[in-house]
This record gives C-alpha cells, structure tokens and sequence, in this order.
C-alpha cells in the first residue's frame, strides 16, 4: 500500500473506530487526556508500522489488540510508580538506627547495578528502555527493529542474571518482590548519571 494511500486508509479507519476504541480506553481508565493521547499513539503508530491493512475487521481486531496492550502497559507502569513511591515512604520512615539495612541495600543495589553492567550491550540496552524510559516489550522492539520474542527473552534473561547475582550475594531469603523494587531502583539511579 502506497504511503499516501496508507495515511488515507488509517484516517478513514480513525473515523470509523475512534469513538469505538474512546469509550473502551475511558471505561479503564477515567482520564480523557490519557486516552487522547494514546488513542493517538495507537494510530500513529499504524502509519509508522508495516500490517496488513486491506481487511477493515483485521484492523479493528489489531486496534482493540494493541489498545489492549497499551492500557495494560499504562497500569503496568502506574503500579511500578506507586511500588516505587510506597519503598521510598517506607524507607523514609524506617529507623534511623538500622544502619545494617540501610548498609545491606546500598551493597545490593550495587550487585544489582554491577550486574546491569555486565550485560552484553544489546541486552543492556533492552533492560534499560524497559526499566528508566518504561517502554512495553512492543515499543522497545519497534525502536530497535527487532522481534517483540527478542525483546522478551533478552529481559528475562537479564532479570534471570541480575536474581542470580543477587541471590549468589547470599540473600535468598528476598521476597521476589523486594528483588523487583531493588533492580527498579538501580535502573531508575542509572538515569542519574
């Protein structure tokens, strides 16, 4: 398909779905902006990227497909905010005498960070658009021209590597929870630099 006849085609189907794919994203989410924005995004990125386009009930089913992800992604990154900001309130107030915890997660979030190092670059790369700028899978592997099945197994290898470094540290007894919040944190500090 021709780009000018591609961009006529999306506008068309933007016309046909907007109001459709708007009352799906506002029912999740309650914010008009957050929805504008990426029900944008989600258009755009049609133009951008290379489907099939010439059967309208695919291009819905792909439409509701990607909102779906992306929705699914916004909460994602919502929950990961609120984990973040509810450890730092939790560390805000914990005993200043606890010297040792605060001593044993300065060493972690070193192994942590000593292990993101460690990856090979492309795999470095990968874990750091989806844990500093909180890519999804399909955003990471849109930027980097690669298969969104890449993009998963280079992150759960990493994660795999940064939870054997951690434990190999001798804290097993970590909740996964807490390794998550750890390895967020130490990716969050690598913006920093």
């Amino acid at each position: 398909m021709k780009q000018q006849a591609k961009k006529q085609y999306i506008t068309d189907m933007y016309n046909k779905f907007w109001k459709e794919l708007y009352i799906v994203a506002f029912r999740r989410l309650r914010d008009e902006a957050q929805v504008e924005d990426m029900l944008q995004d989600l258009f755009l990125s049609l133009l951008e990227g290379d489907y099939n386009l010439e059967n309208e009930n695919a291009v819905r089913a792909l439409l509701h497909t990607r909102l779906k992800s992306r929705i699914i992604d916004f909460f994602r990154k919502e929950l990961l905010k609120i984990n973040f900001e509810n450890h730092e309130a939790a560390k805000s107030q914990a005993d200043p005498h606890s010297s040792d915890d605060h001593l044993m997660g300065r060493e972690l979030e070193s192994v942590v960070m000593r292990e993101i190092n460690r990856l090979p670059e492309k795999m470095k790369e990968i874990f750091l658009l989806s844990r500093e700028e909180m890519l999804s899978n399909e955003e990471i592997a849109s930027r980097l021209n690669i298969s969104g099945k890449t993009v998963r197994n280079q992150l759960s290898t990493a994660l795999n590597r940064i939870r054997l470094a951690v434990r190999q540290y001798g804290s097993a007894e970590l909740r996964p929870a807490s390794v998550a919040v750890i390895i967020t944190i130490a990716a969050l500090m690598l913006t920093d630099r």
